[in-house]
């Protein structure tokens, strides 16, 4: 091998070897990055008016998206749901997968539920005894309904399932009352849809006026649609 053979092999093993390093160095800086979804239960994922909702509490809401959507998934692709999961749905300005819309529900129906909590509150609103009690049936029923593994990476417990339940029951029955008398004059649609966590009049005259932030570093890191389905969580 003469000279100028030895030092082009010199070169391309140099080149290679910084290659490879780099293709190391990548890999370790993402394993490093990686997002542990169990890591993060007690982490704020959304602030309502003040109120800090974990990623703990979120969870009956992603058990609840993702268990129904999941249903349609296993009829549309039985061999692969997450063939599903990853549909973009065509609809003009509101085009998105429905690993996205997923999400949007998870978040809206949350952030709605808690506004409307407030606003039951604020008039006067209360579960009754058998209300109260009718709810911690339900709760019982849904906690009972999640396997061992799906509780534990939810994070969820049955306290939390109750209080969110009770909320809920407390929205509805607010809603359900309070909305008979507003005017919704400009409006086209059901009451029911309209205010709604995606409904036009409460997104525009019902959201404006809370302070709504979210975690955008554990919000961009969520993949819906892999959290408690019997999928490969791959972050």
């Amino acid at each position: 091998m003469d000279k100028e053979t030895k030092k082009a092999t010199v070169i391309i093993l140099v080149i290679f070897a910084v290659i490879c390093l780099l293709f190391g160095l990548d890999a370790w800086i993402r394993q490093k990055n990686k997002f542990v979804y169990e890591e993060h239960l007690d982490d704020t994922v959304v602030t309502v008016d003040g109120r800090q909702v974990s990623l703990r509490e979120l969870g009956y809401y992603i058990y609840y998206v993702e268990t129904e959507v999941d249903k349609q998934a296993r009829i549309y692709n039985p061999e692969d749901p997450l063939d599903y999961w990853n549909t973009h749905f065509s609809a003009g300005m509101e085009s998105a997968y429905i690993s996205e819309m997923a999400l949007d529900a998870i978040l809206g129906s949350c952030v709605c539920d808690l506004i409307y909590e407030d606003m039951a509150k604020e008039n006067g609103y209360v579960l009754t005894e058998e209300e109260e009690k009718g709810a911690e049936s339900l709760a019982e029923h849904f906690y009972a309904s999640m396997t061992d593994k799906q509780r534990t990476s939810t994070g969820l417990t049955p306290e939390i399932v109750t209080e969110v339940v009770k909320r809920k029951q407390l929205v509805v029955k607010f809603a359900a009352e309070y909305f008979e008398e507003v005017d919704f004059t400009g409006y086209e649609g059901y009451r029911e849809e309209l205010v709604s966590y995606a409904g036009d009049y409460y997104m525009k005259e019902i959201l404006p006026v809370h302070e709504v932030t979210y975690t955008d570093e554990i919000v961009q890191e969520l993949r819906i649609g892999r959290i408690t389905t019997d999928y490969i969580v791959k972050y």
